[in-house]
């Protein structure tokens, strides 16, 4: 990263925290290794059941009754989550990935997004999981 670069991102920091809003994440600060064992013992959340999933916690106001219908397992650093947001406002869409600082990342990104562009991407959340066990915890068949 040049220096131009590192002093833009001080400045638009700076007019972040005057703003009251929260700052967009950097990647770099959230390195992870590439691989994590998913069969390894892991400190995850998850529901019981799909009907115990409560879509306030993520969605706030905007689940208001409606349900997961696209999902995005192992979505890394929730690039396709950001870019579905708009072209599917009315629906909601829930990434999952197992690693900590990546899922961490995503929901800082998706946190900073949200306060700079009210109304929009409150129907995206990512939660650290892993799909290849807990899939079924999350969605009831035949929701996606």
């Amino acid at each position: 990263m040049s220096d131009v670069d590192s002093s833009e991102n001080e400045i638009d920091d700076q007019k972040d925290e005057e703003a009251g809003l929260p700052p967009m994440p950097r990647k770099r600060f959230y390195r992870q290794r590439a691989h994590v064992n998913p069969f390894s013992f892991q400190d995850l959340e998850y529901p019981p059941t799909p009907d115990e999933l409560n879509l306030e916690k993520y969605y706030g106001d905007f689940a208001n009754g409606k349900n997961i219908e696209f999902a995005d397992v192992g979505c890394g650093f929730g690039g396709l989550l950001m870019q579905l947001s708009p072209v599917f406002p009315d629906k909601l869409i829930l990434g999952m990935e197992i690693r900590k600082k990546v899922s961490a990342y995503v929901h800082d990104k998706i946190v900073a997004l949200r306060a700079r562009n009210p109304g929009q991407y409150n129907n995206i959340w990512c939660v650290r999981s892993n799909a290849m066990k807990y899939l079924r915890n999350f969605f009831r068949p035949h929701q996606l």
